[in-house]
């Protein structure tokens, strides 16, 4: 009795140490919409993505189609350098389009290089969307949601909290700008 306990503690907190801010769960979305959304957001900037308001919802896909495993992809880049304002409500939706594995996005201010058990270097994360499930159809794909939160000035990073993918290559830069005024 007391091993099922301690494993199912160990699982609860594993949970918590991928999600730090409320997280939605996973749904399944229209594909097609759902990667448009993506290519459209932010306005482009070189390599940088800047998005402005006060709230603010960041489409990510992870491992889009023709492009490389173990990436994240918004506006059509890969791991694009994130532009923020400083006190914006934000959100990271994270559509999973690989049909191999479940990713997840996590926020963090622990920058690169990562490890294989990227968890560990990351507590605790800052936003996260958990665990999304691969996708299961050509129709659709999963997608979740960090809760809204906001980021001071400074740099911030999104990473796959999934053992190895971080360490590979499966993470972007944030940068949050003071707002003038």
């Amino acid at each position: 009795m007391s091993r099922h306990l301690i494993r199912y503690s160990t699982a609860f907190a594993m949970v918590g140490i991928l999600v730090s801010a409320p997280a939605m769960a996973a749904h399944p979305v229209p594909r097609a919409q759902y990667l448009q959304k993506s290519t459209q957001a932010g306005t482009q900037t070189d390599k940088q993505l800047v998005f402005e308001g006060k709230r603010i919802t960041v489409p990510v896909v992870a491992v889009a189609p023709a492009s490389p495993d173990t990436t994240f992809e918004i506006h059509g880049k890969v791991n694009p350098t994130i532009i923020l304002p400083a006190g914006a409500k934000v959100r990271f939706k994270l559509g999973n389009a690989d049909g191999g594995m479940p990713h997840g996005l996590v926020v963090t201010s622990q920058s690169p290089p990562y490890p294989d058990n990227v968890r560990e270097k990351i507590r605790p994360p800052l936003a996260g969307t958990g665990y999304v499930d691969r996708a299961k159809s050509k129709m659709h794909l999963q997608v979740a949601e960090t809760g809204w939160f906001k980021l001071k000035p400074g740099t911030y990073y999104y990473v796959c909290p999934v053992p190895a993918h971080a360490r590979n290559g499966m993470y972007g830069k944030i940068i949050v700008k003071a707002t003038d005024g």
